[in-house]
């Protein structure tokens, strides 16, 4: 039985299909850096349409499913996602505002905890004053979006989506380039 399977071929071929999403995603995080209210908005908008989506297909489950229980449930439920969706788009502004105020809560709470674990557990024994220093900055990024709240909303989000997408480009490329280097030198 032969095979035509030609594994640096294909490994080249997939990872220049990484190297191009990677590339995509550096671009995006770049954009959203730079115009972080625009990515705020478009990043609040973007979870309205994936509830209004959600609500809709939660409702067509609900009358597929109907001879079983939970029917009134489930129509209810996506009744609920489709209506904060279309809230959501019709008051973005606001929205974006309420999710922001979400994000500094979230990051005080983790901060908090995370510091109580790197002193109860002592995670990473040597290295748990790692853990202790990731959650004093959370804390600190979380009392510092507070602090500037409702202004900050103006930038969080898109800020850190651009980021995120930034890293998550930068770590792709890295290792699709790694990859790659692997199979040529092998």
């Amino acid at each position: 039985m032969t095979t035509d399977f030609q594994p640096e071929v294909q490994i080249r071929k997939a990872t220049g299909w990484v190297i191009a999403l990677s590339i995509g995603l550096i671009i995006l995080g770049v954009i959203a850096i730079l115009l972080p209210g625009i990515a705020s908005a478009f990043f609040t908008s973007v979870m309205a349409w994936i509830a209004i989506i959600s609500g809709a297909v939660m409702i067509v489950e609900a009358f597929q499913s109907r001879p079983l229980r939970g029917f009134w449930l489930n129509l209810l439920v996506g009744i609920a996602y489709v209506i904060a969706g279309i809230y959501i788009l019709f008051n973005l502004g606001a929205a974006v505002v309420a999710l922001t105020f979400a994000f500094g809560i979230l990051f005080i709470v983790e901060g908090i905890f995370t510091i109580i674990m790197a002193f109860t557990n002592r995670a990473g024994h040597h290295m748990s004053w790692l853990v202790a220093l990731n959650g004093i900055v959370t804390l600190i990024l979380g009392i510092l979006v507070l602090n500037r709240w409702p202004d900050s909303s103006l930038w969080l989000i898109g800020l850190y989506v651009g980021i995120s997408l930034l890293l998550s480009g930068i770590s792709l490329l890295v290792a699709a380039m790694a990859a790659r280097r692997a199979v040529t030198s092998a």
